[in-house]
């Protein structure tokens, strides 16, 4: 998990419920990790253990409740006495790495989502900033949408956080 809502709160101030800012979390988290084209794994760590019922029979100390495992492709979120959510499939042998974001992808998706969360009450016209305007004939240019970034919806300059930590794609 990219942050819970607890700790978006202490930095966003906002009405949204809290079912509705998880999945926004969600949400951004896939988009950062299929832009980056990085899984933000730890290197060097890997945990081998059997899965039953949704439950690591042999858990690992540095894998704590509230961390996030990747086990293949599939992401899941470590509850309380070792459960994995959601439940993955019943196996002997699962290898688990541990996802770990840096603060500056954490803080700056804080910005992403103070962004998104600010806006969301206003339609496109009242976001649009000016880009140039003549007098002469009075033309009037907008940078709207469509100059933002278009991986996220949001201002270029937000996303710029994300440049170190794109991987090329052959």
């Amino acid at each position: 998990m990219l942050m819970t809502v607890e700790h978006l709160r202490k930095f966003v101030d906002t009405e949204t419920p809290d079912e509705l800012l998880a999945e926004h979390l969600a949400a951004l988290e896939a988009a950062i990790r299929q832009e980056t084209h990085s899984t933000f794994t730890e290197r060097g760590f890997r945990h081998v253990t059997a899965i039953q019922g949704g439950v690591m029979l042999t858990p690992s100390l540095r894998i704590l409740t509230g961390d996030t495992v990747q086990i293949g492709e599939q992401l899941y979120t470590v509850l309380p006495d070792s459960m994995l959510s959601p439940a993955p499939a019943d196996t002997d042998s699962a290898v688990l790495h541990r996802v770990a974001y840096p603060p500056d992808v954490v803080m700056g998706c804080v910005d992403i989502l103070r962004y998104k969360l600010s806006r969301a009450g206003q339609n496109a016209a009242d976001r649009a900033g000016i880009a140039s305007e003549t007098i002469s004939r009075h033309s009037v240019t907008f940078s709207g949408e469509d100059a933002y970034s278009g991986i996220l919806g949001v201002p270029a300059r937000l996303t710029k956080f994300l440049d170190r930590y794109r991987k090329a794609r052959f």
